[in-house]
């Protein structure tokens, strides 16, 4: 069940452009291998709790408060997906982003914004795509079950607006980070029964039959899953693969902190360690950048395959996208938000 993520109408008013100074090439990034010591030193996650779309906030509320003058000062906070898009940025060929991001009371927030390619894609959609989307959520379906134990039941229709979001804070070098991110499911059998340790990543993809499918299979979407599942801290992902007529007929879990022995062999393939670094050089530009604390001015960071990162100043509408009952609530130290809160506010 995939969950819409927060973008904004684009618009176009004169903008205040600054000079280029972040750039994607790889080139200029350290890598700091051997990855796995990478990864267990500069990114340590902590669970807070999680929301639903059909049930309220689960967790502690004393983790999870809207105030957080300590904690939030000088964090960013953000959706899992944002994340995602930063760490393969690095070896993205196809698609460019841009991030709305302003700063309140000291703490950094990023958005998506939904780019002109992106958007004119999304409308032109052809059948056979949107097919393949409905068949990513009806595996899902298949799956799982309500309950450990129980059984799935794949006869109801799939409803893509419900979802169940973990919610926590994490820490990339010297960047504090606070998402969110829908979660597919638990695993009852998994080694701890806490979260992330138990979550689980369901995915599809198609049959591979050649070396070169193979190949580009783990170049390029074992990179995506990697970064989304890396992310939360969610140690499997579950790939279920169709054939030709789109019926699954094969299964196979892939281990998130093994995808990289994949490519490492690759002189093609891809890094975490590249992925991190770029990831945390653009928080660095961007809380370098985004320095006047105020919630109705934008800064909009845009990025074009083989280009550098540009960032251009907007004011109020169409790229403010702090909702105004979390801005009074801060403001005015009111008690928690709705307890059912919507991505898209």
């Amino acid at each position: 069940m995939e969950m819409l993520e927060p973008c904004a109408t684009i618009a176009h008013p004169p903008p205040v452009v600054r000079a280029p100074t972040l750039t994607s090439e790889m080139d200029i990034l350290i890598d700091t291998s051997p990855v796995m010591k990478q990864s267990k030193r500069n990114w340590i996650i902590y669970y807070i709790g999680s929301w639903s779309t059909e049930a309220s906030w689960r967790g502690e509320p004393s983790n999870f408060s809207l105030r957080g003058p300590g904690w939030l000062a000088g964090a960013t906070v953000t959706w899992r997906g944002h994340l995602t898009k930063l760490l393969t940025t690095p070896y993205e060929r196809q698609e460019g982003w841009q991030l709305a991001a302003s700063r309140f009371q000291g703490t950094l927030y990023l958005s998506e914004v939904e780019t002109p390619a992106a958007r004119a894609q999304r409308l032109s959609r052809p059948p056979h795509l949107r097919e393949l989307m409905y068949m990513g959520y009806k595996f899902e379906q298949y799956m799982c079950a309500d309950k450990p134990g129980g059984s799935p039941d794949p006869s109801g229709e799939v409803n893509t607006n419900v979802a169940f979001c973990s919610v926590l804070r994490s820490r990339l070098g010297n960047h504090p980070l606070l998402f969110s991110g829908e979660v597919d499911c638990t695993d009852s059998k998994a080694p701890s029964p806490e979260p992330p340790t138990c979550y689980v990543e369901l995915k599809t993809s198609k049959e591979m039959h050649s070396l070169g499918q193979k190949r580009s299979f783990y170049r390029y979407k074992l990179l995506k899953w990697w970064a989304q599942s890396f992310l939360p801290g969610v140690p499997n992902v579950v790939a279920g693969f169709r054939n030709p007529e789109g019926f699954i007929s094969s299964l196979k879990t892939f281990p998130t902190m093994k995808m990289f022995e994949y490519v490492r062999n690759d002189r093609e393939g891809w890094n975490p360690s590249v992925c991190m670094n770029f990831c945390a050089a653009f928080l660095t530009f961007a809380h370098n950048t985004v320095v006047q604390d105020d919630p109705r001015l934008v800064y909009l960071f845009s990025w074009e395959p083989g280009g550098p990162v540009t960032v251009s100043e907007h004011r109020d509408a169409p790229y403010a996208f702090l909702p105004t009952w979390y801005v009074d609530a801060m403001s005015q130290d009111l008690p928690s938000p709705p307890k059912t809160p919507s991505p898209k506010d």
